[in-house]
C-alpha cells in the first residue's frame, strides 16, 4: 500500500502523537509499505525532505503552546502526492493538516482513516474558560468532524466511549493502543549510571508538563509522605514547567526538576526508579504508562478509565482516588522488596504481550484494508 500520513506535530517536536507517527512508519516500511508524511513546518518555509512534506506555517500559541496553523487552502506539494497516487490517508491531528488530508481524500477519492489522540473537553480551558460550554462545542465540532472520516481510531476504550457519548456512529470506531518500541533492560546500575542515590525511594513523574497533567497533586502529595528517603524527580520540558517550578519552591521538600533530558536517557530514568506517578485522567492512552510498564517500572496513578486494561491493582502497580489511598499503594510498593520485585517482573511481562509495535501496526493494516474495500465516495462541505 501506498501510505499517507498527515499530522500537525512531526519530528523534531517529541510528544505521544509524533513518538505514535514514528512507531507506525518504522511498522510500515518494515512490511514493505510505501509510507510519506505531510506536517506543517516550524517556519513560513515549505520544504521537503526524506519523504515528509514540510508547509510552511505560523504559530498559533494563543490557541495551545505547541500549536501552528498554516493556510488551509495552500496546495503546496499537492500536486506531486497525487501523482504518487496513494491508496489511504491517516490523519493524526484536527486542524490544519487533517482540511488538506480530506481534500486530498476527496481529489484522489481515496479514504481517510483519522486517530482521535486528544481528549478536547480536557483542554478547553486553552480557549474557552466555561468547562460546560467547552464541552458542548467539543461534541458538536468532533460530531461533524467524524462525518469527514470513513474510520476513526480511539486509543482507548475511554476515547471511544467519549466518541460514542458525542453521538458518532460505533462502526466507524476502532480501538487500536499505540504500539512502543520495547525498551532493553540494562545490565549496568541506571542510578550508578546517573549519579542517583543508591538509598533513596525514587518517585518518577516523566512527560509532557502541562496544566492540564495535574502534577501539583503529585507535589502536595509528596511533600505529606512521612518517609524522608522519598524522592520526586520530574523529567520532562513544557508549557507548564516554569509555574511548576515556582509552584514547587513554596515547600519544604526539594523536588528535582531535571527539565528536558537526550532520549537515549528516558528509559534509564525509568529504570533507576522505583514507582512511576501520574495525575492525570486527561489521558485517551497515555505512553508514558506503557513506557514505564515495559522498563519494569510499577506505575502508581491516579484512578481514570484510560488506565482499564493497562494497570491491574496488585499485578503491574495501583490506581489511586486520594492521597490516604496514595500513601497506603505507595508504602506497599516501597516497603518490600520482593513485592516490588513481583510488580516489575509482571510490568515488563504485560507491556510485552499488549503494547509492541508489532501489534499496534498490524490492527492499523487491517484497518487500512478494511476502510479501501468497504470505500464509498461521496462529496463534502469542509
Amino acid at each position: 500500500m501506498k501510505i499517507l500520513i498527515t499530522s500537525d506535530f512531526y519530528y523534531p517536536v517529541v510528544n505521544g502523537v509524533v513518538r505514535s507517527i514514528l512507531n507506525l512508519k518504522k511498522y510500515l516500511e518494515g512490511q514493505g509499505h510505501d509510507v510519506r508524511v505531510l506536517t506543517l513546518s516550524n517556519t513560513l518555509r515549505s520544504y521537503k525532505s526524506k519523504g515528509v512534506y514540510y508547509i510552511g506555517s505560523l504559530s498559533a500559541r494563543r490557541i495551545y503552546p505547541q500549536a501552528r496553523v498554516t493556510n488551509i487552502l495552500s496546495k503546496t506539494y499537492f500536486k506531486e502526492i497525487e501523482r504518487w497516487k496513494p491508496d489511504i490517508i491517516h490523519s493524526q491531528c484536527e486542524f490544519s493538516t487533517f482540511i488538506m488530508a480530506k481534500i486530498l481524500a476527496h481529489d484522489l477519492e481515496i479514504p481517510l482513516v483519522h486517530t482521535y489522540h486528544t481528549v478536547y473537553e480536557d483542554y478547553t480551558h486553552y480557549l474557552i474558560p466555561m468547562k460546560t460550554t467547552g464541552k458542548k462545542v467539543v461534541a458538536l465540532a468532533s460530531k461533524r468532524f467524524a462525518n469527514l472520516c470513513d474510520k476513526i481510531i480511539a486509543p482507548s476504550d475511554k476515547t471511544s466511549d467519549i466518541l460514542k457519548r458525542y453521538g458518532i456512529d460505533p462502526r466507524k470506531i476502532a480501538v487500536i493502543p499505540t504500539g512502543i518500541d520495547m525498551p532493553e533492560i540494562y545490565k549496568q546500575d541506571s542510578r550508578d549510571f546517573l549519579g542517583m542515590d543508591q538509598d533513596q525511594k525514587i518517585i518518577l513523574y516523566l512527560g509532557r508538563i502541562a496544566e492540564e497533567k495535574n502534577i501539583e497533586e503529585i507535589i502536595d502529595f509528596y511533600q505529606r509522605l512521612a518517609d524522608p528517603t522519598i524522592r520526586l524527580y520530574i523529567v520532562g520540558g513544557g508549557p507548564h514547567l516554569g509555574i511548576l517550578q515556582d509552584y514547587g519552591r513554596d515547600f519544604d521538600k526539594k523536588i528535582n526538576f531535571l527539565g528536558m533530558v537526550d532520549p537515549s536517557l528516558v528509559n534509564k530514568y525509568y529504570q533507576a526508579a522505583d514507582v512511576f506517578a501520574s495525575a492525570s485522567t486527561s489521558e485517551t492512552q497515555g505512553l508514558t504508562y506503557y513506557e514505564a510498564l515495559a522498563n519494569g517500572l510499577p506505575v502508581l496513578c491516579k484512578k481514570d478509565k484510560a488506565l482499564d486494561g493497562v494497570v491491574f491493582d496488585g499485578y503491574n502497580g495501583f490506581q489511586y482516588t486520594n492521597f490516604e489511598d496514595f500513601d497506603h499503594k505507595l508504602s506497599k510498593i516501597l516497603d518490600n522488596d520482593n513485592y516490588k520485585a513481583y510488580l516489575k517482573k509482571n510490568a515488563r511481562a504485560y507491556a510485552l504481550d499488549n503494547f509492541s509495535i508489532d501489534s499496534f501496526g498490524q490492527k492499523c493494516e487491517k484497518l487500512y484494508r478494511e476502510a479501501i474495500r468497504g470505500y464509498n465516495y461521496e462529496s463534502f462541505d469542509i
